[in-house]
């Protein structure tokens, strides 16, 4: 089965990474053969030396991206699978992990097919526990792999999908004012079920190969501060950051005004992780989380709803990402355009009719009112008999076929954290 997985990685990178699978295998072996000697007499030169070749890699593509020198082929998927690396052989010189002897098991780790493109960031430690036991299609997994996928994709295509309708054109006609605040709001929205769902069809397609990968997302819009949000969103992101970056700085082992410092600096880590583009998001939201106790009330539903409001508007840096005084004048915009009932009088205007404005209300609540009680549903899921699965399952692919939105044809790209 290992074998097989491998194959399938290979395969799938061929197909939609390309020649960039060059790079990955340049970054693979560095790494496999310097890691040999990090229990060494010049092991601290040896790890200097191994990350700095996948880093300075990584940073050159980041840094032509950003130059928009589009001849040059940028390898999918190089910021994950370059942290994973990293965190592999930081985790072998501490002696957290033994070093891995067996190459096609460690190639295996950093081109494993479903999260390669996506993420999860997956440590080798927890990688190597789920690819080490028996690996064999159970009629449970494959149960839960199939509801994951279809989940993932009922969020991608019949909402994500649909949104960026309407965000796409507030940005292409430059709509300011109460436009923009629209176009945020609804971007947390979009990206929540863009990224998650993806996520979701990773690890549904891992568990049906009886890999249990660790959740990315922990119902991020149940939080009721900046703080708590960023400990539910993007798990894996953040413990990288966590153990690699934040903790190193000193973490939480220091002065308060030390500690808020660190808290922004691996922040700043973030944003430049995603963009030298979004340096300014990862700023602002360091900033938020170290002085996040200056938001909260004593309502739950008004700490909730700060939240959301503070979190949607920092995404203007997504929104737009092509420069960096744009999102600042968007921003400006929202105080100083007033134009709501140009908004109100133009909502059908802008890429959505009625009918897929009622369709996008119901698969939003649906899907938070899922979210908000997932152990719930799941569990009655779980227990219940073959037919009623089956019904929830043909119910899933009969909506996502005749309500998802759809391009010319499936890319991986169309994911927009595939491009980070």
């Amino acid at each position: 089965m290992k074998i097989l997985l491998l194959i399938l990685s290979i395969i799938s990178y061929l197909i939609f990474g390309k020649l960039g699978i060059i790079y990955l295998l340049f970054s693979t072996i560095t790494s496999f053969i310097l890691s040999k000697y990090l229990n060494g007499k010049h092991k601290k030169l040896i790890l200097f030396l191994a990350i700095f070749l996948n880093l300075s890699l990584y940073l050159c593509f980041k840094f032509l991206d950003v130059s928009n020198l589009k001849n040059i082929f940028i390898p999918l998927g190089i910021s994950y699978y370059t942290l994973m690396i990293i965190s592999y052989l930081i985790d072998v010189y501490k002696g957290k992990i033994k070093v891995e002897t067996n190459f096609f098991k460690y190639f295996l780790y950093v081109i494993y097919f479903p999260y390669i493109f996506i993420g999860p960031i997956t440590k080798y430690e927890d990688f190597n526990k789920e690819i080490s036991k028996k690996l064999k299609l159970k009629k449970e997994n494959l149960e839960i792999g199939i509801l994951r996928i279809l989940f993932g994709l009922f969020k991608k295509f019949v909402i994500a999908n649909r949104i960026w309708i309407i965000i796409n054109t507030i940005k292409i006609n430059s709509y300011e004012g109460s436009f923009v605040i629209l176009a945020c709001i609804l971007y947390s929205i979009f990206l929540y079920c863009d990224f998650s769902g993806g996520i979701d069809i990773v690890l549904g397609i891992s568990r049906m190969f009886n890999i249990k990968l660790k959740e990315n997302f922990d119902v991020p819009f149940k939080s009721l501060s900046v703080k708590e949000f960023w400990n539910r969103w993007h798990i894996a992101l953040g413990v990288w950051l966590r153990d690699y970056i934040y903790i190193p700085l000193g973490g939480n082992r220091c002065s308060k005004l030390r500690q808020k410092i660190n808290v922004i600096l691996t922040f700043l880590v973030s944003g430049f992780w995603h963009g030298v583009n979004y340096i300014f998001w990862g700023l602002f939201n360091g900033i938020l989380v170290a002085f996040s106790s200056l938001f909260k009330t004593k309502s739950k539903t008004i700490n909730q709803i700060i939240t959301f409001i503070l979190i949607s508007l920092l995404w203007i840096f997504f929104i737009y990402n092509e420069d960096f005084t744009k999102p600042f004048y968007m921003f400006i915009s929202i105080f100083t355009t007033f134009n709501y009932v140009d908004l109100f009088k133009n909502i059908l205007s802008l890429g959505l009719d009625i009918i897929n404005i009622i369709l996008l209300v119901i698969s939003v609540i649906t899907l938070f009112y899922y979210d908000f009680n997932k152990e719930k549903f799941n569990k009655k899921i779980k227990n219940s008999k073959l037919e009623f699965k089956t019904f929830i399952v043909c119910s899933l692919i009969i909506v996502i076929l005749l309500f998802g939105v759809y391009g010319l044809g499936f890319e991986v790209n169309d994911f927009i954290y595939s491009k980070f």
